[in-house]
Parts: C-alpha cells; sequence; structure tokens
C-alpha cells in the first residue's frame, strides 16, 4: 500500500517508454531517456516529488511501485 511522500521507483527493464508518466507528474519530476532505439522513465528530480502516486497510477505495465 501507498504511503504520502513515497518516491516511486522505477523498473526500467519493465518500462515501455510510454510516457503515461511523465504526463501525469505535476511536479515535473519523470522524464524519458533513450537508450539505443529503447525510451524508459526516469526520476530525475526525487527531491521534488511529492509522492502524490499520479505516475504509479497512470502505468499500464506497472513498471513504477
Amino acid at each position: 500500500m501507498r504511503q504520502p511522500n513515497d518516491i516511486p521507483e522505477i523498473d526500467p527493464k519493465r518500462c515501455t517508454g510510454c510516457g503515461r508518466c511523465v504526463a501525469a507528474c505535476r511536479e515535473h519530476c519523470i522524464t524519458l531517456e533513450v537508450s539505443g532505439y529503447r525510451k524508459y522513465a526516469l526520476l530525475v528530480l526525487p527531491q521534488h516529488c511529492t509522492g502524490c502516486g499520479a505516475c504509479v497510477d497512470a502505468c499500464p505495465v506497472r513498471a513504477l511501485s
């Protein structure tokens, strides 16, 4: 169960790079990183994360927890 102010963990192997978590993040803490021909989400500003969980809820493949 998610607690307030939990910073999400991103599993880059599971992430499909769809960008839904990026769009859901109101604090702009997540970006898409490119590695070769693959995109994946990356938490770039964890200090600005409020732990709202919008990114976790937006992920269709449960790459964020």
